[in-house]
């Protein structure tokens, strides 16, 4: 492997023969082709096999399922939380949500509550009925601020509720705490 960041332990406990920072030069390529030649003879051979190596765990970042129908509340959000490392799958409407979680088994749901086709609260019920998706943290995002509106969405299945505009700081706080109860 060739890089400009100096990654070599987890490139060489994954498989690489050798890693090498840019800018390389013409000498230091000529030994790595030599010892690719006779492998015997490398002192990486020895490291590769070697049972004191563990493998390096590699961990996919969170997938996080957001329904919402509003476009800029999309854009704004996902690239928030695209930008923080976690993955998004996007659904515009509450049957989506629904079939998208079965499909792709998010880690958490960001649900919009007012959304065509089926309402979240409706989406929500209907996800939380899977015995599959009885645990997935499901946080309720809605423009309405009624003390009723919070009661219908715990009692819907949400674990947590925000009103929108959403403090997209505070959001991930408690995507990640939610995501570390799991």
């Amino acid at each position: 492997m060739i890089s400009v960041i100096d990654e070599r332990s987890p490139a060489l406990s994954l498989g690489a023969f050798e890693y090498l920072v840019k800018p390389i030069n013409r000498e230091q390529f000529r030994q790595i082709i030599e010892r690719l030649r006779h492998p015997e003879d490398s002192p990486i051979n020895a490291l590769i096999i070697a049972p004191t190596v563990a493998p390096i765990e590699v961990t996919c970042p969170p997938l996080i399922l957001l329904a919402e129908d509003n476009e800029a509340n999309v854009t704004t959000i996902s690239c928030y939380l695209e930008a923080r490392g976690y993955r998004l799958i996007l659904a515009k409407n509450g049957e989506d949500a629904v079939t998208l979680t079965k499909i792709q088994n998010p880690d958490l749901i960001l649900m919009d509550i007012q959304m065509p086709k089926l309402d979240g609260l409706k989406a929500i019920r209907q996800i939380r009925a899977e015995q599959d998706f009885i645990h997935t943290p499901i946080i309720a995002l809605t423009a309405l601020a009624m003390p009723k509106d919070w009661e219908d969405c715990m009692e819907a299945g949400a674990n947590h509720y925000f009103t929108k505009p959403v403090k997209l700081k505070l959001l991930v706080e408690t995507i990640q705490n939610l995501l570390n109860q799991m």
